[in-house]
């Protein structure tokens, strides 16, 4: 059995971090910069391996690099994220009825996928799919994946 990737582990505490501080935003009603975020999660997280688990699941401490690139990005294109994710959505899955958690998903997820083109569109649709499952039931996990595949075959991703 192969040791897990440490770099791996990062990046996956770090959308894990990103999405929960979106929803933090969204529940609080806060305009937090991605600078402070970033700067509150280092000061929770740093040496604290029961908040690390309890944040993504694992004690690692997140890649704050990557917390910052989406979170700056989404800040940045967010007309244009909420606009993708929009087209993805359908009548029996409309943006005024899902929780804000499930949006902090989308929103996360079309930046790595549109605008942070580093990793493989397959690989972002895996991750917040499994991102998805740590907190949703069998329907929301199939519609997020649904919706991020469709987003990235209708946009040349896939």
């Amino acid at each position: 059995m192969t040791a897990p990737n440490p770099s791996l582990q990062k990046k996956t505490a770090a959308r894990m971090a990103a999405v929960q501080c979106l929803y933090n935003n969204a529940l609080n009603e806060e305009t937090v910069s991605p600078a402070e975020r970033i700067e509150a999660l280092k000061a929770r997280l740093k040496n604290n391996r029961d908040e690390q688990k309890l944040l993504a699941g694992i004690a690692v401490e997140p890649n704050y690099k990557l917390v910052e690139t989406i979170l700056s990005g989404i800040e940045k294109f967010s007309a244009d994220i909420n606009k993708r994710v929009d087209s993805a959505l359908s009548a029996e899955w409309k943006r005024e009825r899902m929780s804000p958690l499930l949006i902090a998903i989308l929103e996360c997820a079309t930046f790595e996928l549109f605008f942070d083109k580093d990793v493989n569109p397959k690989i972002i649709i895996d991750e917040y799919t499994r991102l998805t499952r740590s907190f949703f039931a069998d329907s929301e996990v199939n519609f997020v994946h649904g919706a991020l595949s469709k987003l990235a075959t209708s946009h040349g991703r896939i």
